[in-house]
């Protein structure tokens, strides 16, 4: 009973502070949507107040209390006392942030203990497992997930911002560069945000150059998650080992065969080198997830829990699946690139995810400009 007081109170105090000053608006209209008001007279009242808003109307007690009870659903009298409660009990304006984010916290909690009570009526076969569980993971990621949506601001304040970073003289945090200078000369390095495709024909070593940005990445101290829809975990660091040990791949690759003759003995010295090069990687931050299964949603509840996340690398983007269905393949791939770019959005972090080109028919492999 106390919890509900408390939510009524807070959803008051949000109309109250507005009525009371309109400019209150701006700082909630992110924050809070109609449909997170628990009490329908008060969520019906936040409904009239933004309308207002988008008419360019004023807004105050008056023309509240005229919008809001103009459909006739509402009786006047008893809206006209509801709306006098609210900017009676409201303790200050200033908090309305405060206020707004109760509101919204408490609309998640009510959705969260719906969808968790959903499941537990429908029950879990083994048939129906998977397909659940990734249903559950990206209604729960819905829910509790911040509101990105961004506001108009000032130019002015824009400049002032990027200002304040150039005289910081300090490492660009927002950035994360490649390691190779050439391609950090073009790129001017991978910008916080951004989704980089790196697309190639097959066989031509898309993963071993993604590999060698996420070392170069993690060298300088940033937490690197590699997504491998394709290769396991041992065959990536194979890769890793062959470049840095320095040792022949088909060596590595080799020894795995039980015939002697294709089979060459690695040699001590070679095994030294392999010893050293897992000693020198083994504290190098990045994370190595195989599963050939995994969605976007799967990268998202991962990732956001890394500290110093300055790359994500997906390899590869045709094996990807989305949680949601679509009549075609050219949609289904459409909405994941959307997804991924969402993501390196909401982390504030680049996405650099490998794409495979079509076979053709000629030798040449080197991307042909139109002229």
């Amino acid at each position: 009973m106390h919890a509900i007081e408390s939510v009524q109170t807070a959803e008051q105090s949000v109309i109250g502070a507005i009525i009371l000053d309109e400019k209150s608006l701006s700082a909630v209209i992110d924050i809070i949507k109609p449909e997170d008001f628990y009490f329908a007279e008060l969520k019906s009242c936040y409904e009239a107040i933004l309308k207002l808003s988008r008419n360019g109307k004023p807004i105050d007690f008056v023309t509240v209390l005229t919008r809001v009870t103009a459909d006739g659903v509402h009786d006047k009298a008893v809206m006209k006392k509801l709306l006098l409660r609210c900017t009676e009990i409201t303790p200050s304006i200033r908090n309305i942030e405060q206020y707004a984010k109760i509101v919204a916290n408490s609309h998640k909690a009510r959705k969260l203990q719906g969808t968790f009570q959903s499941y537990m009526l429908d029950g879990v076969s083994a048939e129906n497992v998977d397909e659940v569980a990734e249903k559950a993971m990206s209604e729960l990621f819905e829910i509790v997930k911040a509101r990105t949506s961004k506001k108009l601001q000032n130019i002015g304040d824009v400049g002032l911002q990027l200002f304040d970073d150039y005289s910081k003289n300090e490492e660009d945090t927002i950035r994360t560069d490649t390691g190779f200078t050439k391609l950090d000369g073009f790129l001017k390095g991978m910008s916080a945000g951004n989704l980089i495709i790196l697309a190639a024909r097959p066989k031509v070593g898309k993963t071993s150059f993604a590999l060698s940005i996420a070392e170069n990445a993690a060298m300088t101290g940033k937490t690197v998650a590699f997504y491998s829809l394709e290769m396991e975990s041992r065959e990536i660091y194979e890769r890793l080992l062959s470049k840095r040990a320095p040792i022949a791949m088909n060596t590595l690759i080799d020894r795995k065969f039980k015939d002697k003759k294709r089979s060459p003995k690695i040699r001590t010295e070679e095994v030294n080198k392999i010893a050293e090069t897992i000693d020198g990687t083994y504290k190098l931050p990045i994370k190595i997830n195989d599963n050939p299964a995994c969605t976007v949603n799967d990268i998202r509840l991962e990732t956001r829990m890394l500290n110093n996340l300055g790359l994500i690398v997906v390899d590869y983007l045709q094996l990807m699946r989305s949680s949601r269905r679509y009549d075609t393949r050219n949609l289904e791939i459409g909405s994941i690139c959307r997804d991924l770019k969402c993501l390196a959005s909401e982390l504030g972090v680049p996405v650099l995810c490998l794409s495979q080109l079509n076979r053709v028919s000629d030798e040449n492999s080197r991307p042909q400009g139109k002229t």
